[in-house]
């Protein structure tokens, strides 16, 4: 059961997770744009978790903590799904989301946006898009988005939040 902090004014939320493991995914775009974020096979690629506190350690325990066919190794992108982003997904699931729908979960004060920019009776839609096996340790293969709007998961945080899961 996820522990929840009763004094934060923050309610614990469900996490529908889309795990995309980007082995043989055509090039997008852009690292982050083009990717659907439900797969035809509904059996791979999606999880679910509780968001108990509105912080990254806490998201990272809830995508570490997944039971999935393919472990999550290191993630390029933790992406938010906005409300509008979510209707979109329930209508379509196939359809990739447009930039203006996406939060990109990489610190803390990223998780109360993507939880202000949801109503708080459906599920929060989480895109884990995981780095291509061949960008393996260096960073260098896969080039840095422009102007570094749009930063990869920093994967010193991901290693940092490996004891997450089993921390109270």
């Amino acid at each position: 059961m996820a522990h929840s902090d009763w004094d934060s004014p923050y309610s614990p939320r469900a996490v529908r997770i889309h795990i995309v493991h980007r082995t043989g995914a055509p090039a997008a775009q852009h690292p982050f744009l083009g990717h659907p974020w439900c797969l035809r096979d509904l059996d791979r690629g999606i999880a679910w978790g509780v968001l108990a506190t509105p912080s990254i350690r806490d998201l990272l325990r809830v995508v570490r903590g997944q039971d999935v066919e393919e472990e999550i190794n290191s993630p390029r992108y933790l992406i938010g799904s906005t409300g509008e982003g979510a209707t979109r997904l329930r209508q379509d699931p196939e359809e990739p989301l447009p930039l203006r729908q996406l939060i990109f979960l990489n610190r803390d004060d990223n998780i109360p946006a993507w939880l202000l920019a949801n109503n708080g009776h459906d599920p929060l839609d989480l895109l884990v898009l995981e780095s291509r096996p061949e960008d393996g340790d260096d960073l260098d293969e896969t080039p840095k988005p422009p102007n570094a709007r749009y930063p990869f998961f920093d994967r010193d945080v991901w290693d940092e939040s490996a004891g997450v899961e089993d921390a109270p």
